[in-house]
């Protein structure tokens, strides 16, 4: 079973399981099925057999300051 706590300000309305649920802002409540909604953070999901999904890691890319460029065309020296 999911576990899930609402983040809305307001009252909703979810389709889950079959039928249509009120959900209040702060509300716990638990579904068979996993719901997708950027108003629900999840608390507790059932634990999956097999192999974990890959974390992706994004890459940072430092570029030149413009300074620097600056300092090399006035020195005559390019890259």
């Amino acid at each position: 079973m999911f576990k899930y706590r609402s983040k809305c300000r307001w009252n909703m309305l979810l389709h889950i399981d079959g039928e249509v649920v009120e959900i209040r802002p702060g509300e716990f409540f638990q579904s068979k099925k996993e719901v997708d909604s950027r108003y629900l953070e999840i608390i507790n999901a059932p634990k999956m057999k097999g192999r974990p999904p890959k974390k992706i890691i994004a890459k940072k890319i430092i570029a030149k300051k413009a300074e620097t460029i600056f300092k090399e065309e006035i020195n005559g020296s390019s890259t």
